[in-house]
């Protein structure tokens, strides 16, 4: 179907291009491009990172788009940090007929408190937390120690070396 004639060049034989099979050349190239660059949207998209503020204690944390959705659907419409979430979510299992939005609101209250009775809120709030698992850990260490005796150590873990 080709009425073209060909042409030789360094012994590979190349049909002539016709106007039209060029610009269907050109336009199936086009498409791909275009594809690549939806992909390459869509990857972009799903690797956005964005900082979102803690609406009961003010932290800031790195999170995508998603999760921010998730959990704003999940605490009545506001973004809570992980530290808040476990402290609503404490809240509601201690007192079930609570709804979300005024466990949410008693945590607010309850950072905002704390927040303004300290020079440096976020350092207190980090101290504090640190507190609470000290004392987790050596509430979990002494209840076991109850249950079953502990070995005494007659040397040192560490090996001496002499030189």
């Amino acid at each position: 179907m080709i009425s073209k004639p060909l042409l030789i060049e360094e012994n590979h034989i190349f049909p002539l291009m016709n106007g039209e099979r060029l610009r269907k050349a050109v336009s199936d190239a086009s498409i791909e491009i275009n594809e690549m660059g939806k992909d390459l949207e869509t990857i972009a998209k799903i690797e956005e990172v964005e900082q979102e503020e803690c609406e009961c204690c003010g932290l800031k944390e790195e999170c995508t788009q998603e999760y921010i959705t998730k959990i704003k659907n999940s605490h009545s419409g506001k973004w809570v940090c992980g530290l808040c979430s476990a402290a609503v979510k404490e809240r509601l299992i201690k007192e079930p007929r609570t709804a979300m939005e005024v466990a949410v609101r008693t945590q607010r209250i309850f950072c905002q408190e704390f927040n303004n009775s300290r020079i440096n809120p976020k350092l207190s709030l980090t101290c504090a937390m640190r507190k609470i698992a000290r004392r987790s850990f050596e509430n979990r260490s002494t209840s076991e120690g109850s249950s079953t005796s502990k070995i005494a150590r007659s040397t040192s873990c560490f090996p001496n070396i002499d030189s």
